[in-house]
């Protein structure tokens, strides 16, 4: 199963508090990598915001791996999860037309 991860800052949290978390939490985000689960990991300036695709067997090995992370851990980022599905709509592009 495919899912998106919408990490953002959690309100009122000021940036210095993220600083003695950075290399653990880039640690674990390389060991999901290398493991095969995060396939895709992309950054947002503004809005600030940390899109991340995993690739896992079910929706609870997902939110075991994101509740790892030390950010999330340390309740710094909070965590949005969309699972992804195929796009059946371009069905209707081969759908006969009605006369």
């Amino acid at each position: 199963m495919k899912f998106l991860v919408l990490l953002t800052p959690v309100a009122g949290r000021d940036p210095a508090e993220f600083r003695p978390y950075a290399v653990a939490e880039m640690q674990a985000v390389w060991n999901d990598y290398k493991a095969g689960a995060l396939r895709e990991i992309y950054f947002s300036p503004s809005p600030l915001i940390v899109s991340v695709i995993y690739e896992t067997s079910t929706r609870d090995e997902l939110e075991t791996l994101v509740a790892r992370l030390p950010m999330v851990d340390a309740n710094l980022l909070s965590v949005q999860i969309v699972e992804m599905g195929l796009m059946h709509g371009f069905e209707v592009l081969f759908a006969p037309t009605a006369a």
